[in-house]
């Protein structure tokens, strides 16, 4: 198969050593807390033979597209868009990798009809054998993911880099407006951005993406969800599951402490956590025991008993578990962490709130709420009253299907936005 000539300019050559010099003793440097988070935490790094570039997927027999998709969020979403892709792309061959070891294991699961390969590590021998191995003829960055000898490699090898789902957090704003004078070059090498919003099409714009080049497309969270989620819940059984999803540490308090109030009012209910970091999930068990509760990992069996509170540590069933709750607090939001995903919990039928801090996912929390589809609670009294309203009202069942459906017309469509727009550089 004919493949993009890989030529490296006297400029690009300087710019990928420069790098890897700055590289090389921040890995160092970071060793020991790599360590850590694989030993102490149980954070895997993968295959080593991935990592150091040495792609074990074998050599293309079509034109073929890579999909780098960092985290499971990310992942998630390559499966709408990937449906999209094979409708109007069938005579191409897709490759995804990703960075951390629980997406490569869950797209692994739900993308079997795709090779996967974890990302190697951000140095330019690295990155030029996996490119030289992997020949794709276009690479697709969900969200956005810039690792700068990435980049340049894509660049040496004339390879279109497209960024689909762009956003721009306002941690990351400040971020790239502090080091642009240093990373400013790497917004100018994607041939198109895709935003998911207006106000991230803007802040690409502001951090230097050529206003030309960067088009709204919509969230491709909004496609993720099935046409017909099944309910589990246990309102028909006369009980009550409430679940407290992405949860990070000082939450978990909360939401403890608002459960024991509610369990002296309605005996019969249960609940479910799901720390955003499955590996958190023995700290959140102990914190669970502590509070005089049996704690039962989801991996195990499920919740049966009042005295019971299930902790989810599996990767990729955060929407099953929403299907069994009644309602959904989904946390990252209570404190300073910028909220995350509100449609999975909606499109499952659950009644959902969240927490003030949510400006990572505002595009998603401003129509929510204005169709009525999630609640705002400011602090832990208007959690425990919103959760007493949503008990004492529980045989109104799950949210209606014509609302989930008026979500899903509302907001949906952005796979088939996205590639009809990336068109161009696929074919």
């Amino acid at each position: 198969m004919r493949t993009a000539p890989f030529t490296l300019s006297g400029v690009t050559l300087c710019l990928s050593i420069l790098l890897d010099v700055l590289m090389i003793p921040l890995l160092l440097i970071a060793l020991p807390w790599l360590l850590f988070k694989v030993v102490i935490e149980g954070r895997g790094f993968g295959s080593l033979r991935d990592r150091i570039g040495r792609a074990h997927i074998s050599r293309p027999s079509r034109p073929r597209i890579l999909i780098h998709a960092a985290s499971v969020g990310e992942v998630r979403m390559t499966v709408p868009l990937l449906r999209e892709l094979r409708d109007k792309h069938p005579g191409k061959e897709f490759i995804v990798t990703t960075m951390t070891t629980g997406a490569y294991d869950l797209a692994q699961r739900i993308l079997p009809e795709c090779q996967v390969q974890l990302l190697p590590l951000d140095l330019g021998l690295f990155m030029n054998s996996f490119l030289s191995r992997i020949q794709p003829t276009a690479v697709i960055l969900v969200e956005l993911e810039y690792w700068p000898q990435f980049l340049l490699a894509c660049k040496a090898r004339s390879i279109p880099v497209l960024v689909v789902n762009g956003r721009i957090s306002d941690r990351g704003l400040k971020r790239w407006q502090t080091w642009n004078w240093v990373l400013g070059w790497m917004v100018r090498i994607p041939s198109r951005v895709l935003a998911r919003s207006e106000e991230d099409a803007d802040r690409f714009v502001q951090i230097g993406t050529p206003a030309e080049r960067v088009r709204i497309t919509g969230n491709l969270k909004y496609d993720m969800a099935k046409s017909e989620v099944p309910r589990r819940g246990s309102s028909s059984k006369g009980g009550f599951t409430w679940m407290a999803g992405c949860t990070h540490p000082g939450e978990e308090d909360v939401v403890l402490s608002v459960h024991r109030e509610l369990l002296q009012e309605f005996p019969d209910i249960h609940l479910i956590i799901a720390p955003r970091h499955i590996e958190r999930s023995e700290a959140v068990r102990k914190q669970v025991s502590a509070s005089g509760w049996v704690p039962i990992f989801s991996s195990g069996r499920n919740v049966t008993k009042g005295d019971e509170v299930v902790i989810v540590d599996q990767l990729g069933v955060l929407d099953e578990f929403y299907g069994q709750s009644d309602a959904a607090f989904v946390g990252g939001s209570l404190v300073q962490r910028g909220g995350h995903n509100l449609l999975e919990p909606v499109l499952s039928g659950c009644f959902t709130c969240h927490g003030p801090h949510v400006q990572n996912f505002r595009d998603m929390a401003t129509p929510l709420a204005e169709m009525g589809a999630v609640r705002e609670v400011q602090d832990r009294q208007e959690l425990l009253m919103w959760l007493q309203r949503r008990i004492q009202c529980r045989s109104e069942g799950p949210l209606s299907q014509g609302l989930i459906s008026r979500v899903r017309e509302n907001l949906g469509g952005a796979a088939k936005r996205t590639v009809k727009d990336l068109t161009p550089w696929i074919d």
